[in-house]
């Protein structure tokens, strides 16, 4: 079964297929050196303020889930660029591996 990362609330009781899945947003929604004991989890701070074509191209984020999920395999990396206001959202679509 193929999955979409996006956002949500975090569940701190979640099992299962829902933690993995949590695991891999909460991998996406933070910035490499915040997360106390794992400072290596995360999206390169440095991309800020680039453009964003470059942006995309420093964006490790196979790599970080070999290391830090790797019950999550990406079989798809689609970019949502909201050019006026200079975001850029990456959206994974990952398979399980059981």
């Amino acid at each position: 079964m193929i999955y979409e990362l996006s956002p949500n609330i975090i569940n701190l009781n979640a099992t299962g297929t829902e933690r993995i899945l949590q695991n891999g947003r909460n991998i996406l929604a933070v910035m490499i050196g915040e997360v106390v004991l794992g400072r290596g989890i995360g999206i390169n701070g440095d991309i800020v303020d680039l453009p964003i074509n470059k942006s995309m191209s420093m964006l490790d984020i196979e790599t970080q889930f070999q290391k830090y999920e790797p019950r999550l395999k990406v079989n798809n990396i689609t970019y949502k660029v909201d050019g006026e206001n200079g975001f850029l959202n990456p959206i994974v679509e990952v398979s399980i591996i059981e």
